[in-house]
């Protein structure tokens, strides 16, 4: 879809952090070697590191956007909001359970037994809850990887030119950041990044997707319009699911193939692209302030 009848109308963008404002899948394998290490499932380390890799990389029948049932350990395959089909560690079609067909992947309680395969955190997170890891060792592998990406030899790289672009968007009403990594290492990723200045509001723990639910809901009892707000993020279920349902704007950016079967209004895979709508953003926005012959910002204010 083409975005730029739209880009005019936002007013705000909300941003995932990681995998969205920068891109790197090195950290998982040792995320999953941590995870695994000194623990029974020791001996399938290196199966569930090529598992992970595989699922990554789209040559395996488990894909992002499909979902592990910690309980049923299968991985469930969701359409059209429901889900249709369960599938084993093999990539086999399995019977599905009845309560499981008849739910719809949006209803609270059938989400705690699952875990969306977003993003490569998601996939490392799905390897710790399928080998019944304590959640105390699963905290500390999530842990430790974090601190390793700001510090060498493992530090990630980002895109300068991006950030550049993403203080440049000054046309919208407000810029936001929401991760649901805990509030020490978020803050800890933006001011490595140098980019905490660059937001007017950040979220850290944000409990996404009910989190971002929230934030959207309040939002429209600020005056918004739903059409005016912009999610970009890497994970669909976190980032994008609830702000779509609510008539939001989305972008998904993931250079991983996706079984999700929603449709998204922008779909991205580098971080380029994502610098390349940023700009457009601006330039469509502030055209249409000239067009307009006055300031946008200001007539907001007074129609709330």
């Amino acid at each position: 879809m083409q975005p730029n009848n739209w880009l005019s109308d936002l007013k705000v963008i909300i941003f995932d952090m990681d995998g969205t404002l920068y891109q790197d899948h090195t950290f998982m394998e040792r995320y999953i070697r941590y995870l695994l290490a000194d623990t029974e499932a020791e001996a399938h380390m290196e199966s569930a590191v090529a598992l992970g890799t595989d699922i990554l990389s789209g040559s395996h029948p488990v894909q992002c956007g499909h979902f592990y049932h910690v309980d049923e350990d299968v991985v469930l395959v969701r359409e059209t909001g429901r889900f249709i089909q369960a599938l084993n560690w093999e990539g086999n079609v399995v019977p599905i359970a009845s309560g499981l067909a008849d739910a719809g992947a949006d209803e609270s309680v059938m989400m705690k037994q699952l875990v969306p395969f977003g993003d490569p955190w998601g996939v490392a997170a799905v390897i710790g809850r399928r080998y019944k890891l304590p959640e105390r060792k699963r905290q500390e592998a999530f842990e430790r990887v974090r601190r390793e990406m700001v510090q060498e030899p493992y530090r990630f790289a980002y895109s300068s030119s991006l950030f550049e672009a993403l203080a440049a968007l000054t046309a919208v009403d407000k810029k936001i950041v929401m991760t649901n990594t805990y509030l020490e290492s978020g803050l800890e990723f933006l001011h490595y990044m140098q980019i905490y200045p660059l937001f007017d509001e950040v979220y850290c723990g944000a409990e996404k997707p009910d989190g971002i639910a929230k934030y959207m809901t309040e939002l429209l009892a600020q005056g918004y319009k739903p059409e005016q707000i912009l999610s970009v993020g890497d994970n669909p279920w976190n980032d994008l699911e609830p702000v779509r349902q609510l008539g939001g704007r989305t972008c998904l950016i993931s250079p991983y193939a996706s079984a999700e079967s929603s449709k998204w209004d922008i779909r991205l895979t580098e971080l380029d692209e994502l610098e390349h709508l940023l700009r457009l953003t601006q330039q469509a926005i502030t055209r249409k302030v000239s067009d307009d012959g006055h300031n946008r910002a200001y007539q907001y204010q007074q129609e709330v």
